[in-house]
């Protein structure tokens, strides 16, 4: 599919979340809104314009797993629940990567039946490659990913997924909805035409979780991270 827009201009090495989930919406592939916020009255009055309840993460390119170092703040329901995780995640970011911080972002907190992960890669001998597997804090726990070259057909995106050992999950499971495959392969497929078109400028990038909402209701990237080889311009 061609881009829904211009490919944003983007600095080589890590990028921040934000700047990964531009070039993810340049694609098609729906986000959380956010906003940034330097200072605790700045994130309450993003809170308030995206709608409680929120979360709150630290920015940091020095910074690979958030959570791990106190940098996430979830299910922040009013001002006061703001204003306590800034001045907590500000401290952590503090400790963690000292003179590296950016600031914090306010985001939507988005609910789901599933979570999956997405990857893209450009490998030396073969080229652009895509990947999917168990999201959320399972990626690493169960290494359940399946692997292809990119690009992917809408098809050959849903067969990719179909193979994952969680895949039965994402059925339904004792009454439970059925979460949003088709969205979830859209999204794998986009995601693979980003990795073709940058080649080999894109190291790395993973989208996790992927949160899918039951059938018919789509799929939105919660937390993306990349790193680029060389700038990416418009």
């Amino acid at each position: 599919p061609a881009r829904s827009g211009p490919a944003p201009a983007l600095p080589r090495g890590a990028l921040t979340e934000g700047e990964a989930k531009r070039l993810l919406a340049a694609y098609g592939i729906p986000v959380t809104r956010e906003e940034s916020a330097a200072t605790a009255d700045d994130a309450v009055a993003a809170a308030k314009r995206i709608g409680f309840p929120v979360v709150l993460k630290g920015v940091s390119r020095a910074v690979v797993h958030k959570s791990d170092l106190g940098l996430v703040r979830l299910n922040l329901r009013d001002e006061a629940a703001v204003r306590g995780a800034f001045a907590e995640v500000a401290a952590a970011l503090d400790r963690a990567a000292p003179g590296s911080g950016e600031g914090c972002v306010i985001q939507e907190l988005a609910r789901g039946e599933a979570e999956l992960f997405l990857g893209a890669t450009h490998d030396p001998q073969f080229g652009p490659m895509v990947l999917a597997g168990a999201g959320g804090v399972l990626v690493e726990f169960l290494k359940d990913v399946a692997t292809a070259p990119a690009p992917l057909s809408l098809a050959d995106a849903r067969a990719l997924i179909a193979g994952l050992r969680v895949a039965p999950l994402l059925g339904g499971l004792r009454g439970r909805p059925a979460a949003d495959i088709d969205a979830a392969a859209d999204a794998l497929m986009r995601l693979s035409w980003l990795a073709a078109d940058l080649g080999p400028r894109l190291a790395e990038l993973d989208i996790n979780p992927l949160i899918l909402r039951a059938a018919g209701q789509g799929a939105i990237a919660v937390d993306a991270r990349a790193t680029l080889t060389e700038e990416t311009t418009p």
